[in-house]
């Protein structure tokens, strides 16, 4: 079977601007992995440093810094910072393996239809047994 050129000159265009846009879109991701890396190392010095943080809202949320070798819950927002409680090293836990989530898993995770933000593998407990 002969391929028309009119199939041709319609559908590679096509294929080529899909590849360009998967090709820009996968630079952006390495560039953001690379700027934040850049800025954690930067905010990371030899006395301070910033454990985990989580946002509670746009602008407000939560930090675990360590300062001189202590440990402090710090509560902040776009007009206010402040110290809530010390904290004993040994509270700290440290990340589970796989508890994290980067973006490719996420990625292919939503490709598969399986999009699941729990972390927990589509996983539920229901008076205990899996679904």
């Amino acid at each position: 079977m002969k391929l028309s050129t009119g199939f041709a000159s319609d559908v590679l265009p096509l294929i080529f601007s899909i590849l360009a846009i998967a090709a820009v879109l996968y630079l952006c991701y390495l560039l953001s992995r690379y700027l934040a890396k850049k800025a954690n190392s930067i905010a990371n010095t030899a006395n301070i440093q910033i454990l985990e943080r989580v946002a509670l809202a746009q602008d407000k949320g939560l930090a675990i810094a360590k300062i001189c070798g202590r440990c402090y819950l710090i509560g902040f927002s776009s007009d206010r910072i402040e110290l809530l409680k010390e904290i004993d090293e040994a509270e700290i836990r440290s990340p589970e393996p796989g508890a994290g989530r980067n973006f490719v898993d996420a990625l292919n995770a939503a490709l598969k239809g399986r999009l699941d933000l729990t972390g927990n593998n589509g996983k539920h407990k229901n008076d205990g047994h899996e679904k």
